[in-house]
């Protein structure tokens, strides 16, 4: 069994938009990351459902964490950072609540100029809630490169 190191150790987030919490497994280009839906998330409704636009962040976080593990099993550097730049084909098929436990799996399917595009989906047990395709644009450094 894989063990892998804190995603707070990963990932530039912290509470309250740090939403993954544990990288589950990574295989190749692809990944899973679990998620807790806390009571103050911050993207919880007054109904005490998730809002959907929160799935993107979701795969967004998930993949960067998982990617961060590769990178450094790969002797790289996690130094740099990244941002949710474009969200593709983003279909909500079920709402999460406070207290559901998300498995977030994702798969780098292509990268171009330092934007990786990633296919996500995120699930509640077996059951599907949202698929999309995210491009994350990622750099190395303490900054982004200036245009």
């Amino acid at each position: 069994m894989q063990t892998f190191p804190p995603v707070d150790s990963l990932l530039p987030h912290r509470p309250p938009m740090l939403w993954v919490d544990r990288i589950l497994d990574v295989q190749g280009a692809a990944g899973s990351a679990r998620a807790l839906v806390k009571a103050d998330h911050l993207f919880l409704r007054q109904d005490g459902t998730l809002a959907p636009e929160a799935y993107c962040e979701l795969i967004a976080q998930g993949f960067g964490a998982c990617e961060a593990y590769r990178r450094i099993k790969q002797g790289l550097s996690i130094n740099g950072g990244g941002y949710l730049v474009s969200v593709r084909d983003m279909q909500c098929l079920a709402l999460a609540r406070a207290g559901d436990e998300l498995t977030v799996r994702t798969e780098k399917t292509d990268e171009c100029f330092d934007t990786y595009i990633v296919q996500g989906q995120v699930f509640r047990q077996e059951e599907k809630l949202a698929q999309a395709v995210v491009y994350i644009y990622m750099w190395q450094g303490k900054e982004p490169p200036k245009l």
